[in-house]
């Protein structure tokens, strides 16, 4: 699997990515990445029968192995194929997985949310069914004040007046749902 981008699920070239802010060339949409190059993977193996039954303990998956590290986790041995080393630690194959699986690795979570579109979702939620407006309303505000902070931290400039104009709206679907109600229960 290749990087892709986080918007419209373009696979990026792996060689033109740097830390930092990005730009989709499909989307246009600004991302931030964190470029990753997985150091060259050690093929050479200690066995067992080399070292002698003395000077290695075997790893827990491949017997014939000889244990060079052990998890930071769990302190279970594991030989040079099963080593994973990621965010500081070294880990087993099993802590790797359950690690990964909980959202415990920083370095493996591949997130991004689009304030800006969360907000233009509720503005629509909001003109669809206007019972939900007096919610839908003061979502897409905070999401609007959402998207204008994360755009400032992107330092990114277009679609800034889709935004505050979202916002307006939704200041307006707040007024007028709230109204409704007021109005329906008199």
């Amino acid at each position: 699997m290749s990087p892709a981008c986080p918007r419209c699920g373009r696979p990026l070239d792996h060689a033109a990515i740097v830390s930092g802010v990005q730009t989709c060339r499909l989307c246009k949409g600004r991302f931030e990445a964190i470029r990753f190059d997985p150091p060259a993977p050690d093929a050479s193996v200690a066995r067992v029968s080399e070292a002698g039954p003395e000077a290695a303990h075997p790893c827990p998956a491949h017997p014939g192995n000889a244990a060079t590290v052990h998890c930071s986790r769990c302190g279970v041995f594991a030989c040079a194929l099963c080593r994973i080393e990621t965010d500081g630690l070294v880990l087993c194959p099993a802590c790797f997985e359950r690690l990964a699986d909980a959202g415990e690795l920083p370095s493996l979570v591949a997130s991004y949310r689009d304030h800006g579109r969360a907000q233009a979702l509720l503005v629509l939620l909001g003109f669809l069914f206007f019972f939900l407006a007096p919610v839908t309303g003061p979502a897409s505000i905070y999401y609007g004040s959402k998207a204008l902070e994360q755009r400032r931290a992107m330092q990114v400039e277009p679609h800034r007046a889709a935004v505050v104009a979202l916002y307006g709206v939704g200041v307006v679907q707040a007024i007028a749902g709230i109204a409704f109600f007021v109005w329906i229960a008199t």
